[in-house]
């Protein structure tokens, strides 16, 4: 099922209290979501890290916010 969700470039990458904002997708347990994600390498201040993130052509995005969304 293809759910809405709210995205946020991973160029305009916010900062919170709490350090970076994390997409959403990397503790999701939705076993029916069809949303374009994929596991890809993001460098995030010089750190290179494996995330779950929408991925539509070449823009890719955080998912800060989904209708279908399950914690882990």
């Amino acid at each position: 099922m293809k759910y809405r969700c709210k995205t946020l470039s991973v160029n305009k990458m916010e900062v919170t209290h709490q350090g970076f904002v994390s997409p959403l997708c990397d503790k999701c347990e939705t076993i029916d979501c069809t949303n374009p994600i994929e596991k890809k390498k993001i460098s995030i201040m010089g750190i290179t890290k494996e995330y779950r993130v929408y991925s539509k052509g070449p823009e890719v995005s955080f998912v800060i916010a989904c209708e279908g969304y399950l914690l882990r």
